[in-house]
C-alpha cells in the first residue's frame, strides 16, 4: 500500500477535488469522523466544508492547515468498502490524527480503487499535529496495515518487476501520479543508461516515456523532464506529468547524474553485448521481425526507431537480466543505426561478414581500429563514440581536490613577498 500525504491551506480545493468526482460518480464518500453533521441524504461539500472551517481557529500560526492523504492498494487487491473504512481508521489512528475530524472518499475513478482521506493539521486549540518524520512513519505504518491484513504490498521489492500502465483515453494525470513513480522507481533501481534515447527504451516496455523540456524565465534556461503515459505502440495516451510533481529521484539532475555513472558501469558489458549482437546479425536476418526473435534468443531486447519516412535513425539494445541498455554507436562505428539501415536496404549485401571489418571480438583493439575503415561517422540521433571517447580521456584522470594546489600557490606568493621585501631593506 502506497500512501501519498500532503498539506495545503485550501480547504475548499482539497474537499473540490474529491467532491467532484462524487458527483460524477467517480468517487463515493465511505465515512467521516469529528464532523457536526451526518445526512441521511449523505455528505455535502458546503456542509463538510462549513464544518471544518469552523473547527479552525481564529488564531492559528499554520498557515498549511490542511491534511490529504491518498491509500494506494496494490493493483490486484479487491477490498470492501467495510475494509478501506477500517484500514483508515487504523492509519489515522496510528499517523497521530485519530481524534481529527476527516472525511474519507473511495475513488473508483481508474481499475485500481483508492481512498482520499482529507483532515486538519491542527487541533481545536491551534496546535498542530506532530508531523515530524511523517512520510518515514507513515511507510511503516502502512507496512504493518498491508501485514495485519494480509495486503499484496504495493513497494517494490528487490527482483520485483513493476507492472506496465494501464490508461485510459483522457485520464487526468493525478490519478497516475503514483503508478508512474512505482515504475520509475523500479527502472532507476535496475537499469543503467547514458542518454535520454536508452532510458526511452527501456520506459517503452512499461508503456512510458520521458521528454526534455527546456524554458527561460527572467533570462535564465531551465531545463526540465516529463514524463507521458504512452500505449503499447508508443502513442501518448495521458497527459504528460512534469518530474516534479511524481517526487525526487526522477527530476532533470538526477537523471543526468545517473547517465554519467551508468557510462562507467556499462563498460564491462559492451563486449558481451556486441559479440551477441553480432552472432545474430551474422545469421542474416531477412527482416527486422527476425531480428528481433533471434536476439530474443540472445538475451537481448531491441528497439528500432525510425522517421516519418521509415528511416532508421536509432537502434538501442537491452539486456533487462542485467538491467543494461545500450544505443548501437555504443557497440562500435559498425553498429551504428546507419549501418542496419543499410543492411535492411539491402540484406545480400551483408557487411556483417566480412572478417576484415568484424573480425574475432575477443581482440578489443584490433577490432576498434578495423571498425574504424568505410563505417558511418554518426547516428543521425547523435549519440555516438564522441562521447564516450572524451569520457575515456576526461574521465580516467585524477580527480583533483584543488586544495593543495591553492596552498601552494599562496605559500609561494608569500615567499616572493617577502624576498623582495628583504631586497628592499638591503637596498636602504
Amino acid at each position: 500500500m502506497i500512501a501519498k500525504i500532503s498539506s495545503t491551506a485550501n480547504l475548499g480545493g482539497a474537499l473540490g477535488y474529491n467532491f467532484k468526482k462524487v458527483v460524477s460518480g467517480e468517487a463515493s464518500v465511505l465515512l467521516a469522523e469529528g464532523l457536526y453533521t451526518n445526512p441521511e441524504g449523505g455528505y455535502t461539500m458546503e456542509d463538510v466544508l462549513s464544518d471544518m472551517q469552523a473547527l479552525i481557529p481564529k488564531k492559528c500560526r499554520t498557515k498549511n492547515v490542511v491534511f490529504h492523504c491518498s491509500l494506494n492498494p496494490h493493483p490486484d487487491e479487491k477490498l470492501s468498502d467495510e475494509q478501506l473504512s477500517q484500514i483508515a481508521k487504523e492509519y489515522m489512528q496510528a499517523l497521530g490524527y485519530g481524534n481529527q475530524p476527516y472525511i474519507v472518499f473511495k475513488h473508483n475513478d481508474i481499475t485500481r480503487e483508492h481512498i482520499h482521506i482529507v483532515s486538519l493539521r491542527v487541533d481545536s486549540l491551534g496546535r498542530k499535529i506532530n508531523d515530524k518524520f511523517e512520510n518515514r512513519r507513515s511507510k511503516r505504518i502502512t507496512d504493518a496495515l498491508e501485514r495485519k491484513y494480509g495486503l499484496i504490498s504495493s513497494t517494490p521489492r528487490k527482483g520485483q518487476k513493476a507492472e506496465p500502465l494501464s490508461v485510459q483515453e483522457g485520464q487526468t494525470s493525478g490519478n497516475i501520479r503514483s503508478e508512474v513513480a512505482q515504475v520509475l522507481r523500479e527502472v532507476l533501481a535496475h537499469y543503467r543508461f547514458c542518454s535520454l534515447g536508452e532510458f526511452n527504451a527501456v520506459l517503452r516496455r512499461y508503456n512510458l516515456a520521458v521528454e526534455e523540456v527546456k524554458t527561460t524565465y527572467r533570462g535564465k534556461q531551465y531545463d526540465g523532464l516529463i514524463y507521458v503515459p504512452t500505449d503499447e505502440k508508443g502513442n501518448k495516451v495521458g497527459n504528460p506529468i512534469h518530474a516534479s510533481k511524481i517526487g525526487r529521484g526522477v527530476g532533470y539532475a538526477a537523471i543526468q547524474h545517473k547517465m554519467n555513472q551508468s557510462k562507467q558501469s556499462i563498460k564491462p558489458f559492451i563486449a558481451g553485448m556486441r559479440q551477441r549482437v553480432l552472432s545474430v546479425m551474422r545469421t542474416s536476418p531477412q527482416n527486422e521481425g527476425e531480428l528481433l526473435a533471434r536476439l530474443e534468443e540472445q538475451g537481448l531486447r531491441c528497439l528500432i526507431r525510425k522517421n516519418d519516412s521509415g528511416r532508421i535513425y536509432g537502434i538501442t539494445f537491452i539486456d533487462d537480466t542485467e538491467g543494461i541498455a545500450i544505443n548501437g554507436s555504443r557497440l562500435g562505428k559498425g553498429y551504428s543505426a546507419n549501418r542496419f539501415e543499410a543492411y535492411f536496404a539491402d540484406t545480400t549485401q551483408n557487411a556483417f561478414l566480412d572478417e576484415s571489418l568484424y573480425g574475432q571480438l575477443s581482440v578489443s583493439g584490433q577490432e576498434d581500429k578495423a571498425l574504424a575503415f568505410g563505417m558511418p561517422p554518426k547516428e543521425e540521433e547523435g549519440d555516438n563514440l564522441i562521447d564516450e571517447v572524451l569520457d575515456d580521456l576526461i574521465g580516467d584522470a585524477p580527480l583533483s581536490t584543488g586544495n593543495d594546489d591553492w596552498k601552494e600557490a599562496a605559500w609561494q606568493r608569500k615567499l616572493r613577498r617577502q624576498s623582495k621585501l628583504r631586497l628592499r631593506r638591503r637596498k636602504r
